[in-house]
């Protein structure tokens, strides 16, 4: 019956319910009581909703049935979200009070102070290269989307890693810049991943240089070290986010002196964003692990993870027990508009990047391949999370190092976007200089160091197949250059 239940839960992602009233909650390293403000009396007993043995294959037949069609609709329509709008076009938050009532308020309230992205639906055009995949397939078709045959306007069905990884440096940057929900600041934040190449972390301008750094089509999906690169080029890009961006190497491996030349040493360090891009397993992840995983989202440092769910991704924000929260990015919603004037986003269009809905899954059922990240805001943070890695108890998969060995740094992207384990082959990286600037190719032989201290750091690069495939590259190149700065 537990495997039938969690295998619909998996199918139906239905919201969380609060029955753990002994188990601390987590959320980027604050804790909460899991007391609810008024839990159940007696008299009045919380019973969280079953689904009935005998009819749980109908059930689920039915409940999916339901979802595609509400899904397909959404699309068609445009709509800005799978929430309800009301006849002025205004977002109804479809939230079940009485599953939100189970949970203590200051934790909802925590959950809905975060960013979340999710897919959009008619943005700007993404033109698609020559050999990427075609923006009509027969899954957008089933979908109701229909994408013009010159590239992308929608990122349902592949951006959800994108998606992922946007969630994670917001919430990365709302923590830097000590950002109050509602405020000047956030929207000045929303306004940064708004879908519009003007925009500097929009979908985009992540697309652009997934494509010209990592090798990634338009229209394929990113895996975690690709993600990871695509934000280190975008922050270094960004000088007004005050962020910079550290890809550890393989295997969790995190060098302090690489790190240092990026956040600009002890007497000048700047906030640095630190990405572990890692597969703690083969299909699911090793059971020795899963403690080493609820620290990296218990220390102060936390930012969250990206990645962790079978053939998807969810950004993933606490835990309780062994139930990991996140939220999920596979919900269409209307494209959110650049405004140069931020102070202008209208309540909704605020509102479509928050979310109150609580959602967990069991960190068994959890995939391996992931993006983890931690802030590090100057020297004294840096020491204090050493200090927390160092004497964790548990089975450790962050490893800190005083030096790089000279055989080479990490940053492997490999052909299907994780991070490998072992020897593997490197795609040529564009280092693209701030906007203003022409970008220029560097191919090495080995890693060599950032010799700008703009916080990026270069890739080794596999021979080239033939000056055809460059060319038709180059032309893929300035087709991009006409839609992203």
């Amino acid at each position: 019956m537990d495997n039938i239940q969690r295998f619909v839960n998996y199918l139906l992602d239905p919201d969380a319910v609060n029955t753990d009233h002994k188990s601390p909650l987590w959320s980027l390293g604050v804790e909460y009581s899991p007391v609810p403000d008024r839990p159940p009396t007696k008299s009045e007993p919380f019973t969280p909703p079953m689904i009935q043995q005998h009819n749980t294959a109908a059930s689920a037949k039915s409940k999916l049935s339901s979802y595609l069609t509400n899904a397909s609709n959404a699309l068609r329509k445009s709509s800005p979200s799978i929430d309800q709008a009301d006849s002025d076009g205004k977002i109804t938050p479809e939230v079940n009070e009485f599953i939100i009532a189970s949970w203590p308020s200051a934790f909802v309230d925590n959950i809905g102070s975060k960013l979340y992205m999710t897919y959009r639906t008619d943005f700007p055009l993404i033109p698609r290269t020559s050999n990427g995949p075609s923006s009509i397939s027969v899954g957008s078709l089933l979908r109701g989307q229909i994408n013009d045959r010159a590239g992308f306007t929608s990122d349902v069905g592949w951006g959800c890693m994108i998606r992922s990884g946007q969630t994670l440096l917001a919430n990365t940057l709302i923590s830097l810049h000590s950002t109050q929900p509602g405020s000047s600041k956030e929207r000045r934040i929303i306004s940064w991943f708004a879908d519009d190449p003007r925009a500097p972390y929009s979908v985009q301008n992540i697309v652009y240089h997934g494509w010209v750094a990592c090798g990634k089509h338009p229209g394929e999906w990113f895996g975690p070290s690709a993600a990871a690169r695509c934000m280190q080029i975008t922050c270094s890009n960004f000088k007004e986010s005050q962020l910079r961006v550290y890809i550890g190497g393989d295997a969790g491996d995190i060098y302090e002196d690489s790190l240092m030349r990026v956040s600009g040493g002890p007497g000048d360090f700047k906030p640095t964003l630190v990405l572990l891009g890692i597969r703690l397993g083969i299909e699911k992840i090793t059971p020795v692990y899963h403690e080493a995983l609820k620290f990296c989202l218990r220390v102060p440092q936390a930012v969250g993870i990206a990645g962790g769910r079978p053939s998807s991704s969810h950004y993933f924000f606490g835990y309780q027990n062994s139930n990991f929260f996140y939220f999920d990015p596979h919900y269409p919603r209307k494209a959110l508009p650049y405004r140069a004037d931020y102070e202008s986003y209208t309540e909704d269009e605020v509102a479509s990047v928050h979310t109150r809905r609580v959602r967990s899954i069991k960190v068994e059922d959890m995939d391996p391949s992931m993006l983890i990240g931690f802030l590090i805001r100057d020297m004294g943070d840096w020491n204090d999370w050493i200090s927390r890695v160092e004497n964790f108890g548990g089975r450790k998969f962050i490893h800190i190092s005083k030096s790089e060995p000279v055989f080479g740094q990490g940053n492997s992207i490999n052909s299907d976007g994780y991070v490998d384990l072992g020897p593997n082959r490197r795609r040529k990286s564009v280092l693209v200089e701030p906007a203003g600037n022409e970008s220029e190719d560097f191919e090495h032989i080995a890693l060599g160091e950032d010799e700008d201290n703009n916080g990026v750091q270069e890739l080794e690069s596999e021979d080239e197949d033939g000056q055809k495939q460059k060319s038709q590259e180059d032309e893929d190149d300035l087709d991009f250059d006409k839609c992203a700065t």
